[in-house]
């Protein structure tokens, strides 16, 4: 299993924040690695919500079905991937600050097969990109009007 943690504060309303950040559709203009993500169960999103993603793995495009698995508005939004190449958990921690919101990310992933060999570099890598992602997202809310 593959764990980080990271956290990022963003000069924006958490409310804002948190609205940019449970839309499925803005999923691909922050995430390098997401090209579509859509929700595909009905009703409004919360506990039990499925989205399926379709992102690069691996130098292949490959689909995931993603559950949320906790959701306390403008608090806390997480989502746990069942189907795809990745097992994985993220926990979104929202906290209204003086200057706009403090984002800390929890995330836990199964790589499976060979890339358990490679963990080190794994995670490394896994690391590295949700960093580069976080960012992005603050930089896109800073630059909202």
């Amino acid at each position: 299993m593959v764990r980080f943690e990271l956290s990022v504060e963003i000069a924006r309303p958490l409310h804002e924040v948190w609205e940019y950040l449970i839309e499925p559709e803005n999923v691909p203009e922050w995430q390098a690695s997401a090209s579509s993500s859509h929700q595909i169960s009905d009703g409004a999103m919360g506990v039990g919500t499925h989205l399926e993603d379709e992102r690069r793995f691996l130098g292949r495009r490959a689909r995931s079905e993603v559950e949320v698995t906790e959701f306390e508005p403008e608090r806390l939004f997480t989502l746990h991937g069942i189907s795809g190449p990745v097992r994985f958990t993220v926990r979104h921690r929202l906290e209204r600050t003086a200057t706009g919101t403090h984002l800390q990310i929890e995330a836990e992933a199964d790589p499976g097969g060979v890339a358990r060999l490679m963990r080190p570099m794994v995670e490394h890598a896994a690391a590295h990109e949700i960093r580069k992602d976080f960012d992005r997202l603050k930089h896109k809310l800073e630059g909202r009007n």
